[in-house]
């Protein structure tokens, strides 16, 4: 009796661990990647932990971390934890694994390559701490909780950085209907931040350390349309970001403004899909501005099948990139100012995994 009683207990305690819906994946690759002349061997493995559940009532919840960010997870600084239901879902998480509300509805173009070659097919999302430019996060503002709810078609995404993060706050919202094979969205951010002591080139023998605030909006807007075997979208966003700042001896008081465009193409051929975009991103920085520079970025790329989560990829990509210079000061005051852009070209090739 003993025995038996022994067996049972040990049978619930199993049957409740299974019932807990944990699992674990994975992703790999490994291959060859060129950035503007500098080709290495490239290689990386992840290990991705799941967990689910539902209560009673029916409510979902769970949430996941990479192994390697275990410790972060445990301190809210990676990975996502969720719970959803008939009201939508609530996901809190953070900036890497978590998106804004309008990044979330509106998206990216289609990616190029095994390895991204740069994300030159990306915009950047003011809610997700991006500026101008290149997903770059100068502000600290990321999204750190998201809302979602869908139905008939219609999908609302709406996100929150952190409460207090030094001063950064943001905040996004999107919205996206599907209808047949079209899928419009739209979506709206805001990102205000500080700065301190960021380095600020004067002339090519100056520099100095500047502090002070800066804000960032924009409003996105993308298209794709699905016809069989073959993905169309295009994007469109406009951006401002005003800088109000100072340092020992030069004050700044200006707004940028930045607009994005672009399309991209995919089609699937049985095993083989094919990928081309091309994006532009026009920089006005008013009367800080000698110049105003236009940088585009296109890619052309094609994956291979291989089966049983085995990927061939390779592609290439040109990526421009422009980097502000101050140049000219009257009194305390930045008066001209230059951007230098370069371009980098890239290609890479290798097979990626998933488990």
């Amino acid at each position: 009796m003993k025995k038996m009683l022994f067996a049972t207990t040990i049978l619930a305690s199993v049957a409740s661990y299974a019932a807990a819906d944990v699992s674990v994946s994975g992703d790999a690759r490994m291959g060859v990647t060129s950035y503007d002349g500098v080709t290495n061997f490239d290689n990386r493995i992840r290990v991705t932990f799941t967990g689910s559940g539902k209560t009673a009532g029916g409510l979902e919840f769970g949430g996941s971390f990479r192994a390697d960010n275990a410790v972060d997870a445990e301190a809210g600084n990676a990975g996502s934890v969720y719970i959803s239901g008939a009201f939508g879902k609530i996901e809190m998480g953070d900036g890497y694994d978590l998106g804004s509300g309008d990044s979330t509805a509106v998206g990216q173009l289609a990616s190029v390559g095994y390895e991204y070659l740069g994300s030159g097919n990306s915009i950047s999302y003011a809610a997700d701490g991006g500026v101008l430019g290149l997903n770059e996060d100068d502000t600290g503002a990321s999204a750190r909780v998201l809302y979602t709810y869908s139905a008939n078609g219609l999908t609302l995404a709406v996100s929150s950085g952190q409460l207090t993060d030094g001063g950064n706050s943001s905040y996004g919202v999107g919205v996206a209907y599907t209808t047949g094979g079209l899928t419009l969205a739209l979506g709206s951010g805001q990102a205000d931040g500080t700065f301190t002591d960021v380095p600020v080139e004067m002339t090519s023998t100056s520099t100095e350390l500047a502090s002070g605030a800066v804000s960032t909006t924009d409003t996105s807007a993308s298209a794709t349309y699905v016809m069989g075997a073959t993905t169309i979208k295009a994007i469109y966003q406009d951006k401002s970001m005003s800088v109000v700042g100072s340092s020992t001896n030069v004050d700044v008081d200006t707004t940028a403004t930045a607009t994005s465009m672009g399309m991209s193409v995919s089609h699937t051929m049985d095993a083989i899909t094919l990928t081309a975009y091309s994006l532009t991103t026009s920089i006005d920085s008013g009367d800080l501005t000698d110049g105003n520079p236009t940088v585009s970025r296109y890619g052309i790329g094609a994956a291979y099948a291989l089966g049983t989560g085995a990927t061939l990829s390779a592609g290439w990509a040109a990526v421009d990139t422009a980097t502000y210079t101050a140049a000219e000061v009257v009194g305390n005051s930045v008066v001209g100012a230059t951007y230098t852009t370069e371009t980098s070209n890239n290609f890479d090739i290798g097979i990626n995994f998933s488990f």
